[in-house]
């Protein structure tokens, strides 16, 4: 089983190497990096991508990769850190090509702190790329994956008391292999953005981890009546027992 998923980072892993891999990581870096405000906190974590998309923001402590033969080796449905211990994490296309997305999101919440932060970059399956998935005969990915509509990432988030703070789309060009015609579809990409922007290949996803309070609710005590408030503010008399 686990030469199985070593054989699946790594064809995936090859797959980002390739020219189309290359251009989605430099898409989602760019936003990302736009998006450098959330990335908040001492301590960050990337999942997915050997390739390092973590913005440079200041006054952070550590900034690491866990992916094959990167900084940290570990599952994603099982996070080798301790609980409640990171800030941030950021995860690029982690929950497409996961065999338990649930478990990956419970691990999430597990390990962030109180307002913590988790960024997800998922493909989207209402566009090009969900077409092309759709409609692929071939066990090679990114295609073998299995990708989500954003309504239902957003319900798995909340559940798990995470609020949504930002959503930002990007590649709006079809999956084309041929770097010429990938580049002759480029003005795809500032006309999708303002008409279709539903479509879009991959959504970015922001949400902060909300702890709620358990504030005790003190109850002002009343003493029962024993009897109805007419009968108690009755006056007794007394009868004269004639003998």
């Amino acid at each position: 089983m686990t030469d199985y998923k070593t054989n699946k980072e790594k064809r995936m892993s090859n797959w980002w190497k390739s020219a189309l891999g290359r251009h989605v990581l430099e898409q989602e870096r760019a936003v990302l990096q736009s998006l450098s405000t959330y990335f908040d906190g001492d301590y960050q974590v990337q999942l997915g991508v050997k390739e390092k998309l973590l913005p440079t923001v200041a006054g952070v402590k550590q900034q690491k990769v866990m992916a094959h033969l990167s900084d940290v080796d570990g599952c994603n449905e099982a996070l080798p850190f301790k609980c409640y211990g990171l800030d941030t994490l950021l995860l690029i296309h982690v929950l497409e090509f996961s065999d338990d997305p649930h478990q990956v999101l419970r691990e999430v919440e597990r390990v962030l702190v109180a307002d913590g932060t988790v960024i997800l970059c998922c493909f989207n399956p209402w566009s090009w790329w969900g077409l092309r998935c759709l409609f692929s005969w071939q066990d090679t990915p990114p295609w073998n994956g299995h990708f989500f509509r954003r309504s239902r990432i957003k319900d798995w988030l909340s559940l798990l008391n995470f609020e949504i703070v930002a959503t930002e789309k990007v590649l709006f060009r079809p999956p084309v292999y041929s770097e010429k015609w990938f580049a002759k579809l480029a003005p795809m990409e500032r006309w999708g953005k303002r008409l279709w922007s539903i479509f879009s290949g991959v959504s970015i996803i922001v949400a902060t981890k909300r702890t709620i309070p358990l504030t005790p609710i003190f109850h002002r005590w009343q003493t029962k009546r024993l009897f109805p408030a007419a009968l108690a503010n009755k006056p007794v008399i007394k009868e004269k027992i004639n003998e």
